[in-house]
């Protein structure tokens, strides 16, 4: 199942209309279930195996695999939860990708264009830096990432920890906003982040 989005243009409900449309044609079968609560303001929709696309002027800048997704419809705060995890390829405008994500959880607010992902969330660049954290913020329509958390950055020479992060949505340009500490370690020495694959974050 794959869903598509322009970065601010298309809302929750044409998400969920999407889930809908792309979805097996039987709301009983497995991969796709429906549940309406007993309040009738509340609607909860379950897919299993999502893909979902996020362009920019047509161009594909990150794609999202999660095993099981709830849509959960409601007057405020609607939001779409990844209980089971995600990952996330992110894509420069030349179609290469840039880098990955991956949390054991995650849960994304449409209306706001925000992601957050938590627990054991991790991010690898093409230049072969890799971030670790357990809470981190996507703000889809600006392009950035951020965190007040503790963070640990190990890059080829050295291993950066601190409080606090900003960066690009595929971390090719960060800041450790409070620096507490760096270790400089021979390159043979330190453990070698793991390299960028395209398509490495596909479940």
């Amino acid at each position: 199942m794959v869903i598509s989005k322009q970065y601010g243009c298309v809302r929750f409900y044409g998400i969920l209309l999407m889930i809908i449309l792309l979805g097996c044609t039987d709301l009983e079968t497995s991969a796709y279930r429906r549940k309406r609560s007993q309040d009738s303001m509340v609607t909860r929709e379950f897919a299993e195996k999502v893909t979902i696309e996020y362009t920019d002027s047509g161009r594909l800048r990150a794609r999202i695999f999660s095993p099981i997704l709830v849509a959960v419809k409601q007057k405020s705060k609607p939001y779409l939860e990844m209980k089971k995890g995600l990952k996330v390829d992110f894509y420069e405008e030349s179609g290469e990708i840039q880098s990955y994500l991956t949390a054991e959880y995650a849960i994304s607010y449409p209306d706001e264009n925000q992601v957050v992902v938590r627990n054991n969330v991790e991010i690898l660049n093409v230049k072969g830096e890799m971030l670790n954290t357990e809470e981190l913020k996507w703000d889809q329509k600006r392009g950035k990432i951020y965190t007040d958390r503790f963070v640990k950055i190990t890059t080829r020479d050295q291993i950066i920890t601190g409080q606090g992060l900003e960066s690009n949505q595929s971390f090719t340009d960060w800041e450790i906003l409070n620096v507490s500490g760096t270790i400089n370690v021979p390159y043979d020495k330190i453990p070698r982040p793991r390299s960028v694959v395209p398509g490495r974050g596909r479940y």
